[in-house]
């Protein structure tokens, strides 16, 4: 088919069905407030990905319309074609009465000739052979003077003339329906030769239809996951403005309390950095052991690999492209942990805790509506941004740092 949008509609197809937004697996309602956690970066990259499929909502928008027009004019093109196939039909099974009573009077023709010249031949033997009344010769030696003789001699020759004659028509006759025929015949081979045609533009307008109904009901279906995609982005962007609108409260306050008691510090030690969340990631004590077989240099040189390849929302290949969630569980799930999460929220609850002070390579780093894998040196590993795509460049402490976990 000559429609190019339609590969552009297969690969938006294919992005709807990996966003995962919320996918109904989180109910932000049930979290408590202290545990949401919101990033303008996460905002900001669904607003950016609604405005790309807005866009592509109102191609394919134009595409279905197109679509459909030319399903109207296939459509019709067939209707006219089956009308002609009708009237096509109907001069072959007219022609074909008209060939079946030729092939009935060239038989009856042929017959009638024969018996014509059957008669012709018994007269003249009669005339030739077994009259004495008729014949020229006794014309000539029983006529009564000249002008009787010739009379005689006349009458014999028109006897003859007339059975000529006669002949001549029967044989004509016969040339004529056998013409007929023979034109009715061709006149035949040129509608089957041209019912063939006809048949064969049916079938091919008939998979062109088959075809464009297809891809209408595609675009159709990507036009209605669009829709549902796009309300998902519109409430999720909506649910992280009133977020971090609440972290913004939530460090306002810090900062107010921080005034009010120069000697209460939330970072527990110099070598913290941004960790403001609290809890065990200020306490040393966090640094429990590693318990597989699998060390973190391992897992750092196996996600390394995959630096410089696309971010994308929702994505499952390392390779093709994937989000920063689906980055992680992709590379645990090589080295065969179960239960990997797939929302970037989840895995504070994943593994056991480690604090800043104890990080160490393979770690899991989780941010703000964020996660990336530590990978030594003050560095992450991680699904950047849709920009950036997959990169090992940025520090540890990029951004507040929420939970660190080992699973290793």
């Amino acid at each position: 088919m000559k429609f190019k949008k339609i590969l552009s509609l297969v690969l938006v197809g294919a992005f709807l069905l990996a966003i995962p937004v919320t996918n109904g697996n989180i109910d932000w309602k049930n979290w408590g407030e202290s545990e949401i956690f919101a990033s303008t970066t996460d905002r900001d990259n669904a607003q950016n990905e609604l405005d790309n499929l807005q866009n592509e909502m109102d191609d394919m928008e134009d595409l279905f319309a197109e679509l459909e027009s030319q399903m109207s004019d296939k459509a019709k093109e067939l209707s006219d074609l089956l009308a002609e196939q009708e009237i096509l039909e109907n001069e072959i099974y007219a022609t074909q009465v008209a060939i079946d009573q030729a092939e009935k009077d060239l038989v009856a023709a042929k017959k009638k000739e024969q018996e014509e010249y059957e008669a012709m031949k018994l007269r003249i033997r009669y005339m030739y052979e077994n009259s004495t009344q008729d014949s020229i010769i006794d014309a000539i030696l029983n006529a009564n003077g000249i002008v009787d003789m010739l009379n005689r001699v006349e009458y014999v020759s028109q006897v003859h003339k007339s059975d000529r004659d006669l002949m001549e028509e029967y044989k004509a006759a016969v040339e004529e329906v056998e013409m007929i025929a023979a034109e009715l015949e061709a006149q035949m081979n040129d509608l089957v030769a041209l019912q063939e045609v006809f048949e064969h533009q049916e079938a091919a307008l008939e998979i062109a239809l088959a075809e464009l109904e297809e891809e209408a009901g595609d675009a159709q279906e990507q036009l209605a996951n669009a829709e549902r995609r796009a309300r998902e982005l519109s409430n999720y962007i909506a649910e992280q403005n009133r977020l971090i609108a609440l972290q913004q409260q939530q460090q306002q306050q810090q900062q107010q309390q921080g005034g009010n008691n120069n000697n209460n510090s939330n970072t527990g030690s110099n070598n913290s950095g941004p960790v403001t969340a609290g809890g065990y990631l200020n306490d040393p004590s966090y640094d429990p052991a590693f318990t597989s077989n699998v060390s973190g240099e391992e897992l750092v040189n196996y996600a390394l690999q995959f630096v410089g390849n696309p971010y994308k929302w929702g994505g499952n290949s390392l390779t093709n492209g994937c989000d920063c969630s689906g980055f992680v569980n992709l590379i645990y799930k090589h080295f065969g942990f179960k239960n990997v999460p797939r929302q970037s929220l989840l895995f504070k609850y994943y593994g056991q805790p480690v604090a800043f002070a104890n990080l160490k390579a393979g770690d899991i780093v989780v941010y703000p509506g964020h996660v990336a894998i530590y990978i030594g040196n003050g560095k992450i590993v991680e699904a950047q941004s849709t920009k950036a795509g997959i990169t090992c460049t940025r520090d540890v402490t990029c951004s507040t740092i929420t939970a660190i976990r080992r699973v290793l």
